[in-house]
């Protein structure tokens, strides 16, 4: 197992990753993901254009904040059908803290509901496992 700290903005999601489930532990969020873009200069990336990496979690630490909307696809996501109505998904609550906090902003393919999902997420800390 690999721990990669930091280096969030090195990531792309966008309409390529795919999320599972997310898992709530503790202060921990946890989401499954798979194809995840590398950009050059993060640690996984020895090359100059984007890579992608095929699975790893996404470990928000400190979690303070989980806010998802959903846009359930009519359809398969690339069929062009479009979208259901989307709706608002608030993790929580979670036991706050004085320590400095990071938003964070993922956008990609949530696996159940099969949806567009953007995200905003506030910790403490963010690190990759592979």
């Amino acid at each position: 197992m690999t721990i990669i700290s930091g280096y969030f903005d090195e990531l792309e999601f966008w309409d390529s990753c795919y999320f599972s489930k997310p898992i709530i532990k503790n202060t921990q969020l946890i989401i499954p993901s798979r194809n995840i873009g590398l950009y050059e200069g993060h640690p996984l990336n020895n090359t100059d254009q984007l890579t992608i990496l095929q699975s790893g979690k996404l470990i928000f630490s400190g979690i303070q904040r989980s806010e998802r909307v959903i846009g359930e696809y009519l359809g398969e996501p690339n069929s062009g059908k479009g979208f259901k109505p989307s709706y608002t998904i608030v993790d929580g609550p979670f036991r706050q803290t004085d320590e400095p906090t990071t938003k964070f902003f993922i956008e990609g393919i949530l696996e159940e509901p099969l949806s567009y999902v953007t995200w905003e997420i506030e910790s403490v800390s963010f690190h990759l496992e592979v």
